[in-house]
């Protein structure tokens, strides 16, 4: 398999684990009263965010882990795509 593809691959399964923490995130909002507007996920999804670290701060004194792990993959996904598309075109 071409490296490439690898990372690739990769890239696509980290940005699929960002949606799964994204999910939780907001079915952990929703269990605690916040209003999700679902058909606005997209544009509002900074402010979502927000309220969880502020939800999950002053519950158990840290943030929350799927505001980490979000980041985590996106920004690996980022990373992991960018080297695979340029390895691709080598």
């Amino acid at each position: 398999m071409d490296l490439g593809v690898f990372f690739l691959a990769a890239g696509f399964v980290s940005a699929l684990f960002g949606v799964y923490c994204m999910i939780r995130i907001v079915n952990y909002l929703s269990s605690k009263g916040e209003k999700v507007n679902f058909f606005l996920l997209r544009l509002k999804w900074f402010g979502y965010m927000s309220k969880y670290r502020e939800l999950t701060t002053s519950e158990t004194g840290e943030v929350g882990p799927y505001h980490k792990l979000y980041i985590i993959s996106m920004l690996s996904s980022l990373i992991l795509v960018i080297a695979g598309a340029s390895l691709l075109n080598q």
